[in-house]
């Protein structure tokens, strides 16, 4: 298991998994999480606790007394993506259809309430892909590899805190700054350290860590030596469902290739966010303001992001209306002593639809969508997303961060804009059958430089157990 070497101790990270044994009985076997080490199956103790025809696995008691307990479980997934333009087609690669496959398969160990060790393996292809992206295919290898150590316990004040070491997945907040990178085939993961405390009201986290460099072949990953990442991530609750995040990130990359330069990259974020629901509304507001330095540069970004929407709850099929609008600074001063471009750090790749097309840097844009609930376990959203650069004198950028050459001071602010639907339904507590469809219309700046309308369809069947 790789490691990340010492550098400044920070934070941000998603809460571990609790120590204490729950209280009361689930009313039937709880919904598999995003991240498989938030899962708690010591309910299973009880004998007369809902079942699943898994649970043989789930607790498997070595000892009863300490007690020691192992937890077995996993995810099958299967994604065909079609592009009819992969890149805008900038660069002349035809249209392709391909299908992802995702395995992954973890243990759990649990002795007594002070020591835990996970890992998982993941296993990833993609057959029929004939572009370049963000990592998608991983023969075998160590997807997390982690190690809890519970501290002692405040109980004055409600305090309980863990201490984590080893490789991690990760997610903050609402995934625009630091995320699991889901929508690809193999998720982000981290080498490095994390301590975690909490109370009933609010929590803080604390990391160090590198990221993952993914490489094709068995067990031959390794931490990125030339990135990063520190912090710390508070989040305070008002009440059910509303809170404040506040928090300090900070990234380092030795070799980043930026601006139509090469040098290392230093950058200091701090965010401020703002979520919850009430009376049929939700909100979820994010600012951020990035300084730091870039070669001989001085970088000064910044963005604000925002997700509202209602929900007509007595109605049928609970519509909810919505409206996205985001901000991301451009560099308006190309080659000058200042690089205003926001750099997004590790965000989920689809970060305005499932086709992943435009990054968020020098951009604005606005989204008003609409879901609704035709079944219980059934969602359908429809989105129309409209797209303009905030400076005209920086390029229009693409995932993962990519500079598109010849728009940078050309053309209009307008970049294009895109409908997006998309359709979940969770057949079971298994089962998860996920279609997306988008349609981008490029605009003048995008064509002039080589791009065209794109096209893209998903189908993806997930089985977890």
């Amino acid at each position: 298991m790789a490691i990340a070497a010492l550098f400044p101790l920070a934070a941000v990270a998603q809460p571990a998994a609790p120590t204490a044994p729950p209280t009361g009985l689930p009313a039937g076997p709880p919904d598999f999480k995003l991240f498989r080490y938030d899962e708690d199956y010591r309910y299973l103790a009880d004998p007369s606790a809902p079942r699943d025809y898994w649970d043989p696995m789930k607790y498997i008691v070595l000892d009863r007394e300490y007690p020691i307990y192992l937890s077995v479980g996993g995810e099958l997934r299967e994604r065909f993506e079609y592009y009819s333009a992969p890149d805008f087609a900038l660069l002349g690669t035809p249209p392709n259809g391909y299908l992802l496959q995702r395995f992954l398969i973890n243990a759990d160990l649990h002795v007594g309430d002070s020591f835990r060790a996970f890992a998982q393996l993941g296993s990833y292809f993609a057959f029929g892909k004939d572009f370049a992206a963000p990592p998608y295919e991983d023969q075998l290898d160590l997807q997390q590899a982690f190690v809890d150590i519970s501290l002692p316990p405040v109980p004055s004040a409600g305090l309980t805190s863990i201490l984590r070491f080893g490789r991690q997945e990760m997610a903050f907040g609402s995934q625009r700054i630091i995320a699991v990178r889901d929508a690809p085939n193999v998720r982000r993961a981290f080498d490095g350290f994390r301590l975690h405390a909490e109370t009933s009201t609010f929590r803080v986290d604390a990391l160090a860590v590198r990221p993952v460099l993914n490489r094709l072949g068995v067990f031959n990953d390794q931490s990125n030596p030339n990135q990063a990442l520190w912090g710390l991530y508070a989040t305070a609750l008002f009440g059910p469902g509303r809170g404040i995040d506040l928090y300090y990130l900070g990234y380092d990359n030795a070799r980043t290739a930026f601006a139509g330069s090469v040098g290392q990259e230093t950058r200091q974020s701090i965010g401020l966010r703002l979520f919850g629901t009430a009376a049929g509304w939700d909100w979820d507001w994010e600012a951020l303001w990035q300084f730091g330095s870039f070669a001989n540069r001085q970088i000064l970004a910044w963005t604000v992001s925002s997700n509202t929407g209602y929900t007509f709850r007595d109605m049928p099929w609970s519509p909810r209306l919505g409206l996205k609008a985001d901000i991301a600074s451009g560099d308006s001063t190309p080659g000058g002593r200042t690089v205003g471009t926001f750099n997004a750090l590790f965000p989920k790749l689809a970060y305005f639809n499932a086709a992943a097309l435009l990054a968020p840097a020098n951009i604005m844009d606005l989204q008003p969508s609409i879901s609704i609930r035709p079944f219980r376990n059934v969602t359908v959203t429809l989105g129309w997303d409209f797209a303009w650069r905030q400076t005209t004198q920086d390029a229009i950028y693409i995932e993962p961060f990519v500079a598109v050459p010849r728009t940078a001071g050309q053309g209009s602010s307008y970049i294009g804009n895109q409908i997006a639907l998309d359709i979940t339904w969770q057949v079971n507590r298994h089962i998860t059958l996920e279609a997306s469809y988008v349609h981008f219309s490029a605009g003048d700046t995008l064509k002039a430089a080589g791009g065209r309308d794109v096209d893209f369809v998903a189908f993806a069947a997930t089985y977890r157990f």
